[in-house]
């Protein structure tokens, strides 16, 4: 393999504000934290991309590295965005993999990993990052995303914990025993840290796959939470829950328009979420038998839906 330094390049103002802030936290303070995600797999909801976001808009970031997008990014399959103005072109927005400092709302410094998820050489991308963790002396690494359930909006998001320290985030029940999904970048990452000894934690939250490909505020809620409980940082979150009841007052306000099969199989799904939420010795909450419509069935139906009302609207 390739030397993964070669990916790429520190920032000295960086890692000097980085190197500064943890020498104000002084000798006893415990190692940085690193929250990664990546865009461009799977995120139900945006749920990872609208805790990214918030984080580096209330966290005064500042750039550590930079990784070569040249290399790890393939152009054709997601195209940077150029602006044309007249007779010439104005700009160009490169995509960007950043590792950057962030601070939570009390000035504790961490890390904070995102951009496009690479498309070539992961290999050495998590090679790369492995030695950034072990420069930088990260305690602890967490990820996290949204994925799409069978689950109804009008009850608690749920979230599914994993890696080799799921000790932080107790009490949350097993959905799964074992699935093979495609792989990402992301997992990846977590799996290669955890083999080389370093502690990993990851959250999926529970989207309903109804409304899975709008932003839903509830599940990036979720994940501070359990990001803010695992990690000890004090994560701002404010206006991200001011925003939940907005989008499922939205959400009801549509259903009430539309036809009732949809609103038949939500409350199918309540009544499933419900007699899962009772059955505590249950081993898979998956095992609950169901005649409720695939999760494609209801994607499509929702679509759908949604597709009239903007057809009505024009």
């Amino acid at each position: 393999m390739r030397d993964p330094k070669e990916l790429y390049q520190l920032e000295r103002q960086g890692v000097d504000a980085l190197a500064e802030a943890r020498a104000a936290a002084g000798p006893e303070a415990a190692g940085l934290v690193l929250l990664h995600h990546f865009e461009g797999f799977l995120d139900a909801g945006e749920a990872g991309g609208q805790v990214v976001a918030h984080l580096l808009e209330h966290g005064s970031p500042q750039i550590v590295a930079r990784f070569d997008h040249d290399r790890l990014v393939d152009y054709r399959a997601r195209r940077p965005v150029m602006t044309f103005k007249r007779d010439h072109w104005t700009a160009y927005e490169p995509p960007e993999i950043l590792l950057q400092l962030v601070r939570d709302s009390v000035g504790t410094p961490f890390l904070l990993l995102s951009g496009p998820e690479p498309d070539t050489e992961w290999e050495l991308f998590t090679a790369a990052v492995r030695e950034l963790v072990e420069r930088f002396e990260v305690r602890l690494t967490i990820d996290f995303h949204g994925i799409p359930m069978g689950v109804p909006h009008t009850r608690p998001v749920g979230l599914t914990p994993h890696g080799n320290r799921v000790d932080l985030a107790a009490g949350y029940p097993r959905w799964f025993d074992q699935a093979q999904v495609p792989g990402s970048a992301q997992s990846l990452l977590e799996y290669r840290l955890a083999q080389a000894g370093h502690d990993v934690v990851g959250f999926a939250a529970h989207v309903p796959h109804y409304v899975a490909r709008a932003a839903y505020p509830a599940a990036a809620v979720v994940i501070l939470e359990a990001v803010q409980s695992a990690s000890g940082l004090v994560l701002p979150g404010t206006e991200i829950r001011e925003r939940v009841g907005e989008v499922y007052a939205d959400i009801e306000e549509q259903l009430a328009q539309g036809d009732g099969e949809l609103r038949s199989a939500i409350r199918g799904m309540e009544g499933q979420y419900d007699a899962v939420a009772g059955a505590e010795s249950r081993e898979s909450l998956l095992a609950e038998a169901t005649e409720l419509p695939s999760a494609d069935e209801l994607g499509r139906r929702f679509e759908e839906f949604l597709a009239e009302q903007d057809r009505g609207a024009e």
